[in-house]
C-alpha cells in the first residue's frame, strides 16, 4: 500500500489495508514515519488489533516546509501540503529496493498505490511476479469527469448535469494540477483500478468507466465502502468522546454535525458568520472547530480560531464546539444525527451515506465540488450551501441559517432525510449481507476462535466471500483469529435456479459441488504445512466434504470430525436407512418420513454416495443441535450400529441467541423499524432460504393467500442462489398486480437479503412460514417462533416432521405426499389463520415460546450445549 500523504488518502489505504488483512493476507503499509504514524493515530472505528497482519514500512524523505494552511486565501485548496506530495518523489528507490526484497519470498506481490503516488511505485514494471493496481481516492463520479475532459470528451453524456460540472482549474492551484500531471505519466504499468465507491450508489458512473476509451481495457473494482458499516457503541465505555455523551441525551435526528475535514480553513470572518448562522437556526448541532492539517500534523502551534464574544455559553446544551479530533464516523452513526454540513470530501460522503445521514454540502476545492453534485443533484441526497459559481464569496449568516433550517426542520428535509436512510441501509447491506452450510461452519469457527485456538478456514475464493458476506448478527473484529485460505478450483456452470421444476432440490448448485473434488490437493498441502507448527492439527469437515480431506489419515498429528449440518432427527434416519434399517423404531413417526428419493436429485444423491466412501477415518461427530431439542434422537445415535463408537457433540445452537436491537440507530433494517409499529406476535415472517425459487404461479398464489389471511407480514421474495452468487442477473419475480400497494401497512415485500434472525428475535414476529432448512429451523426454535412448514427438498421434509409432529411447535403448510402440486392461495390463507389467528396457533406459540427459553439457556454458562462445546474443546487439545 503506497498512499499519498494527506489524511483522507491515507485512511483510505489503512482501511483497505484492514480489509484485506481480514482474508489473512500480509498486507505492507509504506509510507514516512510522520505519515504513517498520522495514519495509525486517526483511525478510528475498528480494533487496533485489527492491524495485526499489517506492517508498516517507514521511509525517509528530504526534509519539506510545512507552512501553516492560509485561512484568507481565495482558493481554498491545502497548497501547504504540496511540498510534503513532491517530497514523495523520493520513496520510490526505497519502495523499489522492498519490492525486490519481497520478489524473492511471495509467488505475487500486489502493489495497490493511490493514483497520485504512481511515480513512486513505477519500478513495480521491472518486476516479474509483481501487479500493481491505482487506487482512486475520488468518486467514481468525480473520477469519470476527469478522465472524460483529459480524454477529449469523446462522446455525449448527461447535459443537465455538464452544465452544472466546475472546471478543473476552479477546484485546484496551478502547482497541484503539475504535480497530478506528473503523476499521470508514471501510470501505464497498471494492471487495474481500485475505487471507494459502491455500486448501490454509483453504478451508471461505474459501467461509464468500464467503457474502452475510459478504462482501456484494465479491470476496475467498486469495493467500498471501507469504512467499518456497523458501530459497536459501549454506552457505559469510559473511553467516550464527550459528543457521543452529549448526543445520547437528544431526540432522533435532531442534530446537526458540522465538520469540514482535515484541509479546510475558514477565515475568522466564515468562522463568525458560520456560528451566528448555527445560532439563530435554532438547531442542535456539533461543530469540529479546527485548522486544516500541515503537511508535519506533529510540529508547531495550531491556530486557535476565535467565536463571537458569549456564543458557547448563549448555545450551552443546544450545541456543542469541538476543537480537536472528533469521532466523526461514530458521530454520523449514532441516533440522534440527521445531518451533517460537509465540505463532501469522499471519504466523508462514503461514511455520511452509509450512516444514512444526508448532507448540507459546503465544497472547499479540488474533488469536492463534482462530489457535491453527485450528492445534491443524482443521488438527491441533501442540499447545497452555496453553489460553486460563488466559492468566492462569503458564505453569511443567514444562508448558513436558512441551509441548517431546510435540512433539519422542513418537509424537504424529512424527504431527503428518508431517501439517505434507505440508501445508507442498501450500502450497508452490499458489504454485509451461506447458504446454510457456510454458514453453519463460519459460526462454528466464530465459537471455536472464542476459546483462544486459531482457525483456518477453507474454500474457493467465491464461496469464502459469499460465507463472509452473509454472516450476520456478529461483530466481523469476532473472525480475528479466523483465517481464510482461498483455493483454486476449475471453472464451473453456475446456471439460473429453474423455478418450474417439479423437484425442488437447487440442481444448479451440484456444479460447485462437484468442483470442490479439486480441492483435496491443495487442502492436503495445507494441512502437511500446518503439521509442523502444531502439536494437533484438527479437522472439521462437512458431511459432504468428505473426499475432500481424506488425506487427513496420512499427518500423524491430525484428527478429523464430521460435521452434520442437518438435524439429529433427519441424520438419524438417513443413517438408519442407509446401514439397512438394524433395528425397529417408532413406526408411527416412520409413516410420516419421506423416502430419500422425493426429497433429492439422483445426481445429488451419486454425490452424496460418494462422499459416504470416505467418512471412516474420522474420529467423531459434531451438531448444530440441542439435547434440549433433539435428546432422544442423538442417544439413538450413540448405538453401536449407528455411530460406530465415535464420539459426538451437540454444541448448538450456532447462532447468537441474544441480539443487540438499537431501536434508535439509523443503521437498522428497514424490515425492523417496521416491525417496532406492530402489536407483540402479530406478523408472520416468511423466507424460504438460499435454495428455493417458486414458479411465477406459486408466487400468486402465495400473495394472494397472505392477502386473503389478513394477517400482517413480511415476505423476503427473492431467487434461489446459482452456484456462484456474484454472477450474471437475478430474477425478480412478479407480483399480483395492486397487491403492495393494496398491502401497504398490512404487509412488507423484501426483495434483497434481510436480518432473519433480528426479525425472528423481534417481539412482533409471531410465527415464520419456512423452508425448514436447518439453519432457519435452528433460529426459529432459539427466538421461540413457531413454524408454517413448507419443506421443498433434501432434509426439510424430515425437519418438518420434527418441528411439527414430534417437538409440535408448528403446522404443516402442505403434505408432503403432494409436493409436486401447487399450493394454492386457500391453503396458504388456512395454514396463516392456523398460525396466527387460532386457539390451536396460540398453543403452539406457547410450546415455542418454551421451547426457545430452554434452548436459549442450553447455551448460557452451565448449560447442556455450553458443557457439550466445553467437553469438545477439552477433547480436541487434551
Amino acid at each position: 500500500m503506497v498512499p499519498l500523504p494527506a489524511q483522507g488518502h491515507l485512511n483510505q489505504l489503512l482501511q483497505l489495508s484492514r480489509l484485506i488483512s481480514s482474508y489473512d493476507i500480509p498486507v505492507h503499509y509504506v509510507g514516512t514515519t510522520t505519515h504513517n504514524r498520522q495514519a495509525r493515530l486517526r483511525v478510528h472505528g475498528w480494533n487496533p488489533l485489527a492491524t495485526a497482519n499489517i506492517h508498516f514500512h517507514e521511509f525517509p524523505t528530504p526534509s519539506f516546509l510545512t507552512p501553516p494552511p492560509n485561512p484568507n486565501s481565495s482558493n481554498k485548496f491545502p497548497s501547504q501540503l504540496v511540498p510534503s506530495f513532491q517530497a514523495t518523489w523520493h520513496l520510490r528507490e526505497p519502495v523499489a529496493t522492498l519490492l525486490r526484497a519481497f520478489s524473492a519470498i511471495a509467488r505475487r506481490i500486489i502493489v495497490i498505490h493511490d493514483v497520485l503516488t504512481a511515480s513512486v511505485v513505477q519500478d513495480v514494471a521491472s518486476i516479474p511476479n509483481a501487479e500493481a493496481y491505482d487506487f482512486k481516492t475520488t468518486s467514481a463520479f468525480a473520477t469519470y469527469w476527469y478522465i472524460w475532459e483529459r480524454a477529449g470528451k469523446p462522446y455525449p453524456i448527461d447535459a443537465e448535469i455538464m452544465k452544472d460540472a466546475p472546471s478543473s482549474e476552479s477546484c485546484f492551484t496551478s502547482d497541484s494540477l503539475d504535480f497530478i500531471a506528473s503523476q499521470r505519466d508514471c501510470r501505464g504499468f497498471s494492471s487495474g483500478h481500485l475505487y471507494n465507491a459502491c455500486k448501490v450508489i454509483e453504478t451508471p458512473y461505474l459501467d461509464l468507466l468500464e467503457k474502452e476509451q475510459m478504462s482501456k481495457n484494465k479491470k476496475q473494482w467498486a469495493i467500498g465502502p471501507f469504512n467499518p458499516v456497523a458501530i459497536s457503541e459501549n454506552n457505559r465505555s469510559k473511553q467516550r468522546h464527550e459528543c457521543l455523551e452529549w448526543l445520547d441525551k437528544q431526540a432522533h435526528n435532531s442534530v446537526i454535525f458540522v465538520s469540514f475535514g482535515t484541509t479546510t480553513s475558514l477565515s475568522d470572518e466564515q468562522i463568525k458568520e458560520l456560528a451566528i448562522g448555527l445560532e439563530k437556526s435554532e438547531q442542535k448541532f456539533i461543530w469540529v472547530l479546527r485548522d486544516a492539517d500541515k503537511a508535519d500534523v506533529f510540529e508547531g502551534e495550531v491556530r486557535r480560531a476565535e467565536l463571537p464574544k458569549g456564543f458557547e455559553d448563549r448555545v450551552e446544551g443546544k450545541g456543542m464546539v469541538v476543537r480537536d479530533w472528533a469521532p466523526q464516523l461514530e458521530i454520523l452513526g449514532h441516533p440522534s444525527t440527521g445531518g451533517f454540513m460537509s465540505h463532501c470530501g469522499w471519504n466523508s460522503c462514503m461514511e455520511s451515506m452509509t450512516m444514512g445521514v444526508p448532507i448540507a454540502a459546503w465544497p472547499m476545492h479540488s474533488d469536492q465540488p463534482r462530489n457535491t453534485l453527485l450528492i445534491t443533484k443524482v443521488l438527491k441526497l441533501g442540499i447545497v450551501v452555496k453553489d460553486w459559481a460563488r466559492q468566492g464569496e462569503l458564505v453569511t449568516s443567514l444562508m448558513v441559517e436558512e441551509t441548517v433550517k431546510r435540512l433539519m426542520a422542513s418537509k424537504e428535509g424529512d424527504e431527503i432525510r428518508k431517501r439517505a436512510a434507505e440508501l445508507g441501509g442498501a450500502v450497508r447491506q452490499s458489504v454485509a449481507e451461506a447458504q446454510g452450510h457456510l454458514n453453519q461452519l463460519l459460526q462454528l469457527s466464530r465459537l471455536i476462535s472464542s476459546y483462544d485456538i486459531p482457525v483456518h478456514y477453507v474454500g474457493t475464493t467465491t464461496h469464502n466471500r459469499q460465507a463472509r458476506l452473509r454472516v450476520h448478527g456478529w461483530n466481523p473484529l469476532a473472525t480475528a483469529n479466523i483465517h481464510f485460505h482461498e483455493l483454486p478450483t476449475p471453472s464451473f456452470l453456475t446456471p439460473p435456479p429453474n423455478p418450474n421444476s417439479s423437484n425442488k432440490f437447487p440442481s444448479q448448485l451440484l456444479p460447485s459441488l462437484l468442483a470442490t473434488s479439486h480441492l483435496r490437493e491443495p487442502v492436503a498441502t495445507l494441512l502437511r504445512a500446518l503439521s509442523p507448527t502444531a502439536r494437533r492439527v484438527i479437522v472439521i469437515h462437512d458431511d459432504l466434504m468428505a473426499s475432500v480431506v481424506q488425506d487427513v489419515t496420512s499427518v500423524p498429528n491430525a484428527e478429523s470430525y464430521n460435521f452434520q449440518s442437518i438435524s439429529a432427527f433427519a441424520t438419524y434416519w438417513f443413517d438408519w436407512e442407509f446401514e439397512g434399517k438394524p433395528f425397529p423404531i417408532d413406526a408411527e413417526i416412520l409413516k410420516e418420513a419421506p423416502s430419500s428419493e422425493s426429497c433429492f436429485t439422483s445426481d445429488f444423491w451419486d454425490f452424496a454416495t460418494t462422499q459416504s466412501d470416505f467418512r471412516e477415518f474420522n474420529c467423531g461427530n459434531i451438531y448444530n443441535t440441542s439435547k434440549v431439542i433433539e435428546s432422544p434422537y442423538l442417544d439413538l445415535l450413540e448405538k453401536e450400529e449407528t455411530s460406530k463408537n465415535k464420539k459426538q457433540w451437540a454444541i448448538g445452537p450456532f447462532n447468537l441467541v441474544a441480539i443487540s436491537d438499537d431501536k434508535k440507530s439509523n443503521q437498522r433494517h428497514k424490515s425492523l423499524k417496521w416491525l417496532d409499529k406492530q402489536a407483540p406476535n402479530t406478523v408472520i415472517f416468511v423466507s424460504f432460504g438460499t435454495t428455493t425459487s417458486l414458479s411465477d404461479e406459486q408466487i400468486k398464489e402465495l400473495a394472494i393467500g397472505l392477502e386473503k389471511s389478513e394477517q400482517k407480514f413480511i415476505w423476503v421474495l427473492r431467487d434461489a442462489d446459482k452456484g456462484d452468487v456474484f454472477e450474471g442477473e437475478v430474477r425478480r419475480a412478479e407480483l399480483p398486480e395492486g397487491f403492495e400497494e393494496r398491502l401497504e401497512g398490512k404487509g412488507m415485500v423484501v426483495r434483497d437479503w434481510a436480518p432473519q434472525l433480528e426479525i425472528l428475535g423481534h417481539p412482533s414476529t409471531g410465527g415464520f412460514m419456512s423452508h425448514c432448512g436447518w439453519n432457519s429451523c435452528m433460529e426459529s426454535i432459539t427466538m421461540g417462533v413457531p413454524i408454517a412448514a413448507w419443506p421443498m427438498h433434501s432434509d426439510q421434509p424430515r425437519n418438518a416432521v420434527l418441528v411439527t409432529k414430534v417437538l409440535k411447535v408448528g403446522v404443516v403448510v402442505k403434505d408432503w405426499a403432494r409436493q409436486g402440486e401447487l399450493v394454492t392461495s386457500l391453503t396458504v390463507e388456512e395454514a396463516v389463520k392456523r398460525l396466527m389467528a387460532s386457539k390451536e396457533g396460540d398453543d403452539i406459540r406457547k410450546r415455542a415460546a418454551e421451547l426457545g427459553g430452554a434452548v436459549r439457556q442450553s447455551v448460557a454458562e452451565g448449560g447442556v450445549s455450553r458443557m457439550e462445546l466445553d467437553s469438545f474443546i477439552a477433547h480436541i487439545t487434551r
